[in-house]
């Protein structure tokens, strides 16, 4: 259980940040262009550092100052290092982000100018966090990585995703659209609805990811994604080692939606129409969402999709 204080601390400083209470907005020529009854978006990249990430990054960093941490360390591609800077910075709290080779679409520039204080990493994702927990265990910093003990603060920061669209749309979705990284946005944002005795369906979106994949196959597991090939455009969501996958394939199970794996090409395309048409500057990898929702075949319902981050901000994860 997190405790209320901690909530109710999380609540507050997010109002004093202004992360959260992102716009919900009905894209209303992209209807008339799909032939969908009612179609909107969230958007997450509205939020100080450009995507969903400060949510999280809050709610973990107020939870390692309450136990008594000076410093919180994660790793990343990018997102969540600069949220993680911001807010400690904020909370005079020390940050430590630790950064794979792998992957491209980093932040580095902007973690370093800002004063934070960043560890290369040679290799992967698993890598990188697994030397941050172990360097975090030698040196009692925090650790603010997905998944493992702080799953469940994790996948709390987004539930207000859900309370946040569910009151302005004064009713529940029928389908709700999430690029899936790590797995724990779209938890989260299924938990947030189920809090409210809400059920729409999720559709998880990606590709090259092992979560996404699992959920093709109608799998309980993430399924590993066979010769899975890095690119500027699906780094920020793909990979076999997903910290929160199952909860995210749980999600989707629970919900009776589905996972829908989205090529480059359309990712690109979707937050092309969603500029033209909408005005919408979108990360390609978070414009997956509006693919995912381009290829259901149902189309008489209410949807939503998740923008999880703005324009070129580096990447979701």
């Amino acid at each position: 259980m997190i405790p209320l204080e901690l909530v109710r601390e999380f609540e507050r400083q997010m109002k004093a940040m202004r992360i959260g209470d992102t716009p919900l907005r009905r894209l209303q020529k992209i209807e008339g262009l799909l032939g969908t009854r009612r179609l909107h978006i969230k958007l997450e990249g509205e939020n100080p550092t450009g995507t969903h990430k400060d949510r999280m990054a809050l709610l973990l960093t107020l939870s390692a100052r309450r136990e008594g941490y000076d410093t919180v360390a994660a790793a990343t591609c990018g997102n969540y290092g600069a949220s993680l800077l911001r807010v400690c910075d904020k909370l005079g709290m020390q940050c430590r982000i630790y950064i794979p080779t792998e992957y491209e679409g980093t932040r580095n520039a902007e973690i370093t100018d800002a004063g934070g204080k960043i560890v290369t990493i040679q290799g992967d994702y698993e890598n990188a966090i697994a030397t941050c927990i172990r360097e975090c265990a030698a040196n009692r910093w925090y650790n603010a990585n997905p998944g493992g003990k702080n799953n469940e603060l994790g996948i709390y920061a987004y539930t207000f995703v859900a309370k946040e669209m569910a009151q302005a749309l004064g009713k529940q979705p029928d389908w709700v659209s999430v690029p899936v990284g790590n797995g724990t946005i779209l938890a989260g944002v299924w938990q947030g609805f189920q809090s409210m005795g809400m059920k729409p369906r999720m559709l998880g979106t990606s590709n090259n990811n092992a979560a996404v994949r699992g959920m093709v196959m109608g799998r309980e597991v993430p399924v590993t994604a066979p010769d899975m090939t890095l690119t500027h455009v699906n780094d920020p969501l793909a990979g076999n080692y997903l910290p929160d996958a199952e909860d995210a394939i749980r999600a989707v199970i629970e919900s009776k939606g589905q996972g829908m794996e989205i090529s480059d090409e359309e990712m690109v395309e979707a937050a092309e129409m969603l500029l033209e048409e909408e005005g919408l500057d979108i990360l390609p990898a978070s414009a997956s969402a509006l693919a995912g929702i381009r290829h259901l075949e149902t189309k008489t319902h209410t949807f939503v999709l998740v923008a999880t981050a703005r324009g070129n901000p580096g990447g979701v994860r």
